[in-house]
């Protein structure tokens, strides 16, 4: 009977064994399917402090974001993030906007900088995770309240308090969409269905996904061969019709495409059918909210209604559709002068405290390296070669090519171009005759003209080269030369990756310390009466000291830390940057 006993206390235990670890493999399994191992981070929200005043900042048109909270329409783009009663964005570090949702009735926004921030009682606060900076494209509220991240770095989900940040996928996304128990995502490296743990690849046309939307049980994506279709766990095909479809969205019942032209819209629906319309003006995007068409369009973002294409929200003031990539400023007469790093010039009026800019019309001048006022015309240098503009008209300027930099001399304007320096009076100087590269990055007038190169920097007297520094000789901290000064006490010279160095009356080059592996704009040294400012690629805005023996760097928040051009005017300091334009007081410009 003891016998007996034990074995069936033995048995006991080992069903009991057993029960408890079916029930710890379950556990493990349900835990594996919704978090798998080593694929959550800490997450923290910290809130931003905002500066006690912010410069005026004008961005671009585009909008890559919309969102409904408390039943008011925020969007989110170029110009960073705004309402109709005004701008969202300060405390933001940067203005660029590269995503905008509503996630338990706050908003949330990314920027194209990287990082992604939730706004909380009328203040930002920044997501910092163990993942470290997101470049996030894409941001949505999943059913159940979760946010989903689309980044450059993959898919990532949080919970709302959530102390982890979860990552779902390792692909990079720019397009999500939600169907039941699964996800969608699309990037550069193709369509992915996400279920638990197991990621799978749906096959497409082309591996690029641009955009993606779930209608009924149908799935639709955007590639760069145009719009596909299939079933949610299989193979897509392309549609027809959708062969110049840019990008497009889930709307009700149908799927809408966007054309590369930007002018028509074309709604599908599962079975493949079309019908067509054309917007009020060309469109960039297409969005969906609260089940209501969206369109980002020239003249505005324009929602559709059952009377048309209406006003959704007034566009902050802005530089012109499309870009407010800034590659140079300058001034003539009264106006402020924009080149563009990926266009034509824009204007505005500086008489008044908001900009109203306007484009330029004329095609000789685009992807605009320099600016310089002289004699009433402003001549451009610009990847279509050099130009000028008396504010009425813009004509291209004879020449070898495209122009990158721009100097004023005794003799007239000295035109730096890929194949050498074009002095006045036509004469051109290259490697040839003695200068350390062909392509003169920068020029600066002083008893002689001084002219960076990618590979050092040269001196021209009497139209013929003076001296030269080439990389062998180790003076420079990098003998790739963006941005020139002649002051009072040397030669200011501005590099790209080495930073600044100051070449005495001696013809000695002393390296600014702090400035050591600092990447310095094209035209990224400008004077300010006494002052000297530095603009440079990554690391924002600094001042020369006044006993001019460091730069400081200046405490502002400009549209974005890579500085494209700098411009002193009476009062103010225009800064240029990749995400538009700022304005600062000259009186106190940040400190």
């Amino acid at each position: 009977m003891r016998g007996l006993r034990l074995v069936g206390a033995v048995g006991l235990m080992a069903v009991v064994g057993a029960a408890g670890a079916l029930w710890k493999t379950q556990r493990a399994v349900k835990r594996a399917l919704t978090l798998p191992a080593g694929q959550d981070r800490p997450l923290q929200f910290v809130a931003r402090a905002v500066a006690a005043t912010t410069p005026r900042r004008w961005g671009g048109t585009g909008i890559d974001g919309v969102a409904l909270v408390a039943g008011e329409l925020v969007a989110a783009g170029a110009s960073g993030v705004f309402m109709r009663e005004g701008g969202l964005d300060a405390g933001l570090p940067t203005l660029r906007a590269s995503a905008l949702a509503s996630w338990r009735g706050r908003l949330v926004t990314a920027l194209e900088s990287g990082g992604f921030f939730r706004r909380v009682d009328g203040r930002w606060e920044e997501a910092r995770s163990g993942w470290g900076t997101l470049h996030v494209r894409t941001l949505a509220e999943t059913a159940s309240g979760e946010l989903l991240i689309g980044a450059r770095e993959g898919l990532f989900r949080s919970g709302w308090g959530a102390s982890r940040l979860e990552r779902l996928d390792t692909h990079p996304v720019r397009c999500i969409a939600m169907g039941a128990g699964f996800l969608i995502a699309g990037g550069e490296q193709g369509l992915w269905r996400i279920e638990g743990i197991a990621v799978r690849r749906l096959e497409t046309p082309d591996p690029w996904i641009e955009s993606v939307g779930l209608v009924d049980d149908t799935l639709f994506a955007v590639s760069a061969t145009g719009l596909a279709r299939g079933p949610a766990d299989g193979e897509l095909t392309a549609v027809r019709g959708g062969e110049d479809a840019l990008l497009g969205i889930a709307v009700g019942d149908r799927f809408v495409t966007l054309s590369e032209s930007g002018g028509t819209l074309r709604r599908f629906d599962t079975a493949g059918h079309f019908t067509e319309e054309a917007l009020p003006s060309p469109g960039r995007r297409v969005f969906a909210v609260a089940g209501v068409l969206v369109a980002d369009t020239r003249d505005g973002l324009r929602r559709r209604d059952r009377s048309g294409w209406v006003e959704a929200l007034p566009r902050p003031n802005s530089l012109p559709w499309p870009t407010a990539h800034v590659g140079a400023l300058a001034l003539l007469g009264e106006a402020l002068v924009a080149g563009r790093f990926d266009g034509g010039l824009a204007s505005a009026p500086v008489g008044t405290e908001q900009l109203a800019w306007r484009a330029v019309e004329g095609s000789a001048a685009w992807g605009v390296n320099a600016l310089l006022g002289a004699g009433g015309t402003l001549y451009v240098a610009s990847l279509r070669g050099a130009a000028r503009y008396d504010g009425q008209r813009l004509q291209p300027i004879d020449g070898p090519g495209a122009a990158f930099s721009l100097a004023s001399t005794p003799e007239g304007v000295a035109i730096g171009y890929g194949q050498g320096v074009l002095l006045p009076g036509e004469r051109l100087l290259s490697a040839f005759h003695g200068l350390p590269a062909n392509q003169a990055t920068a020029l600066a007038s002083g008893t002689s003209l001084f002219v960076g190169t990618p590979s050092g920097l040269g001196a021209i007297r009497a139209r013929r080269v003076e001296w030269r520094v080439v990389p062998g000789e180790g003076k420079l901290p990098n003998p790739w030369v963006t941005a020139l000064w002649n002051g009072p006490d040397g030669l200011y010279v501005g590099t790209y990756g080495g930073g600044v160095a100051r070449r005495d009356e001696a013809g000695r080059f002393v390296p600014f310390v702090e400035t050591e592996g600092m990447k310095v704009s094209a035209g990224g040294l400008a004077p300010a009466g006494d002052e000297l400012f530095l603009g440079t690629e990554g690391r924002g805005l600094f001042r020369l000291s006044k006993d001019r023996q460091r730069f400081e760097s200046v405490a502002v928040t400009l549209p974005s830390p890579f500085l494209t051009a700098l411009l002193a005017a009476p009062g103010a300091l225009y800064v240029g940057t990749d995400e538009g334009v700022a304005r600062l007081p000259l009186a106190e410009p940040g400190r």
